[in-house]
């Protein structure tokens, strides 16, 4: 039997990223768990507005980077949510390299995945800005593509972020093949 606990958001867990962006012409690192694809070509990062200091930069540059965190990044990336980067250098944080023609969108070279972006548009709801933003570059460690040249999300291993209780996951293996596993399924009512 289900229960109702209220409006509660029930989305959890989300994949935690690194927001690269130059922001008073430094380079500054924050985590954000708030994403999205809205179209196939195109990604969602919601930024809480208190986070001014990203947000100012993201706005005055229309570029930033979104990279997946790995296990091996969580506590760098941890530390990037903690402190502050008006008060706080966080450029020495991680490796990163710009791509020629996004050049305010710092490419985090150990991340398995790392996108440079552009913003496309942007839409505010309460307290956070949601940016729209179209992938310029994806750029993917050679060891997280398959056969196929496509991102091994195993291979990946991204982290998870849960609101609720504030805690980092693990994803696990594939358990199955979309548009394939449910080939099988019969209902038990005839069409």
């Amino acid at each position: 039997m289900q229960k109702d606990i209220g409006g509660v958001m029930g989305l959890y867990p989300m994949p935690v990223t690194i927001v690269g962006v130059v922001s008073e012409g430094r380079v500054n690192f924050l985590p954000i768990a708030h994403v999205g694809v809205v179209e196939h070509g195109h990604l969602l990062v919601s930024i809480d507005k208190n986070h001014t200091f990203s947000d100012a930069g993201i706005k005055e540059h229309k570029e930033l980077s979104v990279s997946l965190v790995s296990r091996d990044m969580m506590e760098a990336a941890d530390y990037c949510g903690i402190v502050k980067g008006a008060k706080t250098d966080k450029s020495g944080v991680f490796r990163y390299h710009f791509t020629d023609d996004v050049k305010f969108a710092p490419v985090l070279d150990d991340a398995p995945v790392s996108m440079a972006c552009r913003v496309v548009g942007e839409v505010e709801v309460g307290n956070f800005t949601n940016y729209i933003l179209e992938p310029v570059h994806t750029l993917v460690q050679e060891e997280c593509l398959n056969g196929r040249g496509k991102i091994d999300y195993e291979k990946v291993n991204p982290i998870l972020f849960e609101f609720q209780s504030a805690q980092y996951l693990s994803i696990g293996s594939v358990i199955g093949k979309c548009w394939s596993v449910g080939k099988n399924w019969k209902s038990a009512e005839k069409d």
